[in-house]
Order: structure tokens, then sequence, then C-alpha cells
């Protein structure tokens, strides 16, 4: 790894790099003549100024690269927007702010980032309890754990079968819905803990609307650094499989319970279950759930969704304005994988936001009554101004 004076720089294969902005934490995956060109504008900031083309030319040092005058100009514009030209925090200031924030601002509607704090630090202090809770050893009794529950699922199918979640009072509902929320939480710090693990960085956790739907987020884009495959993964599969554990435990205790004569509540077999329930949708990777991060890894494809509704868009032969930096053609491999993927996503991904409006009204129509459908409909009339920018986006050059 080598570094620069606001990001990190990782060779990765096939002679690209990937380039991590230090305070921002945002990833770009780029060829050696536009990470060389980076690294000429961060150590001559005249050059990446707004100045005119002659003025920054008498300012900076000369570029002595390969790339033209269009693609310099084109590339200083890219790395502005992404802000890689913005200076680093020092690691001392940035010690010294709050670990937690607000988040008013919405640049993506499917995913309202509205808290967050930065648990880096605290997930230091505990890598030795990190170390002992994923050590193979661990991993192995978890995977004992989930046979066993299976084992006695296969045992006594009553236990499944004869579940009525209709006759649940509002009580029982309300602490199975604190105990998916605390599984939540576990959840993300799953996937943080497992990060810390493998010596990658946990910046950002915190609470978000997905779809509108309340759910909770945890950044551990630090993978794109790991060069085994199989980190990557254990990272991301880290939620889901505590989820699993979680259900087997519930599951173990409710049957040891009943051997033991007692009377087990219920609510620990409805709780086992939609936790399982949840963790097969997150693995749904149409949407970018664990599961989409999953597809992406394993297919190779960075960017995976993003890729593939272009792929859509250009089989459309719809126009747009020339990349003054083209990337090199698709295979017919991964061509094939993107318009297979883009055209399932946009099939699906219509009905995943109408459940999600639908959800939002089902909620606010207990509170305020028919006022909800005048918000639901000013909720609608955002996502429309949403997907307006988006279908820009889709002519922008990438």
């Amino acid at each position: 790894m080598s570094t620069a004076s606001a990001f990190d720089i990782h060779e990765i294969e096939n002679n690209l790099f990937l380039v991590q902005h230090r305070s921002s934490r945002k990833f770009i995956r780029m060829g050696p003549r536009e990470t060389e060109y980076l690294q000429y504008l961060a150590s001559t900031p005249a050059a990446a100024s707004s100045a005119p083309q002659g003025e920054a030319a008498e300012q900076a040092a000369p570029y002595a690269g390969s790339l033209s005058e269009e693609e310099q100009a084109y590339l200083a514009s890219k790395f502005g927007e992404w802000g890689f030209l913005d200076p680093a925090v020092p690691e001392e200031e940035a010690a010294g702010t709050r670990k937690w924030r607000f988040n008013w601002r919405i640049d993506d509607l499917t995913t309202i980032k509205f808290f967050s704090v930065d648990p880096d630090a605290w997930l230091d202090r505990r890598l030795p309890l990190i170390r002992s809770l994923l050590h193979p050893a661990a991993i192995a009794a978890y995977g004992l754990v989930m046979l066993g529950a299976l084992a006695l699922l296969l045992a006594q199918p009553q236990l499944a079968v004869g579940l009525d979640p209709y006759g649940l009072g509002w009580a029982q509902y309300a602490a199975i819905y604190a105990m998916i929320v605390l599984t939540t939480v576990i959840h993300e710090l799953g996937h943080g803990m497992t990060c810390k693990y493998y010596g990658g960085r946990v910046k950002q956790m915190g609470a978000m609307l997905f779809y509108f739907s309340p759910a909770m987020f945890c950044d551990v884009s630090d993978t794109y650094t790991f060069r085994r495959r199989r980190h990557k993964m254990a990272v991301l599969a880290a939620g889901v499989f505590s989820q699993w554990l979680l259900s087997s435990l519930a599951i173990l205790a409710y049957g040891g319970l009943q051997a033991a004569g007692a009377q087990p509540s219920e609510l620990l077999l409805y709780y086992a279950f939609a936790n399982v329930g949840m963790s097969v949708l997150n693995l749904m990777p149409l949407v970018k759930l664990d599961g989409y991060w999953m597809l992406s890894h394993c297919l190779g494809i960075a960017n995976l969704r993003s890729k593939a509704f272009r792929s859509l868009w250009s089989l459309l032969r719809l126009p747009g304005p020339r990349d003054p930096i083209a990337a090199s053609p698709p295979s017919r491999r991964e061509r094939s994988i993107l318009l297979a993927y883009g055209a399932a996503a946009a099939a699906f991904t219509p009905c995943f936001w109408l459940w999600g409006i639908l959800q939002v009204q089902e909620r606010l129509q207990g509170w305020i009554g028919a006022f909800s459908f005048l918000v639901t409909a000013g909720i609608a009339v955002v996502m429309l101004y949403h997907m307006g920018k988006f279908f820009r986006t889709m002519r922008q050059p990438a």
C-alpha cells in the first residue's frame, strides 16, 4: 500500500489500483494512468484549482503523463466531484471530534442514513474479545449449535407447524419486535467485528430508512482492500450467520426447557422463525442488502447494480454523452451477467418501492387517519423527482 496526502492507494489485480480517501472513506478503482494523475493533482494543488488552464499550468509543475488535455480536465472534474481533492482531516483532529452525528441530507432516497456513530475505537479496545469470538474453534461450536437446532426441528416438526401468529396480542408483538431490533444491532456488529478481525476499519454504523423501512447499517467498505475473497465473504456473511445462531439458540432453549418439564414461552419460536425469515430476505441480491454485496464480490464486479442498469440503458441505444476516459468494454460473460441482473433488478425494484410506501402508509394510517394518504402522495412526488435524477445519471458518463 502506498499513501498520498489525503488518500491511500492499494494495488489490486490486473494492474488496477483501489484508492481510498482517508477522511470520507470513499473508494474508487482506477488504472495506472488515472491513479498517477490523481497523485499529481494531490501533490500540485494549483493544477487542481479552478484557475484557468494556462494560469494553473504556470503555477503547477508540468504534467508528464500520457493523458490528453481533455482527459485531464475530465478527471480533475470527477476527482473534485467525488471529494478526492479535498484535504484529509488530521488523525488527532478527527479523534477530537464527536463520534456520533445526525444527517439531514438525503443523497440516496433508497438509503436515508439519518444517524451514525464511529465504532472503530470501541472495536479496537475489544479486539481480544473479538479474536476469541471468531476463533475457528468458536465458529465450529456455533455450527454445532445450528445443527442441533436443525436436528430438534426435524425430530419435532410440530414446533414449527403449530404456530399461529394471528393469535398473538400487542404485548407479544412488541416483545418480538424488541428482540428483532436487538438482533439487528448484533447483526451489524457481526459485520463490524469480522471486518476488524481481518484488519479493516469500521468508521460508521447507525440507523437508516431502507426504502422507507427502519433499518441499520455498518460501513465495512474496507473489505475492498482485503486480498482474500474468503475474508470479504466472511465479513458480508457475518450478519446473517449471527441471526441464524441466535435463532438456533432460541430453538434449543425452547426444546431444553420443554425437556426439563417447564412450560417455555412460544415467543422463543416466533422470534426464531421471524429472525430466519428476515435473514432470508437479507440474502436477496436484487437490492443492496447483504445478498447483493455477496453476489458482487463473488462475481468480481464492483458497482454491479449501476453497471447493470447502464448496460440495459445502452441496450436500448439511448444516446448519452461520450466518456473521455472510456473503460474497456466488458467481456461477453460479464455483459450477459449485467443484462440478466439489470433486467431482474429493474423488474423487482418498483415492487420493493411499492412495498416500502405501503409500509409507511399503513403505519401512518393508525396515527393520522386519511391524512396518511396525503403524506404518501408527497413521498411519491419526491420519489418521482429522484427517479428523474437517476435517469439523468444514466445519460452521464460513468
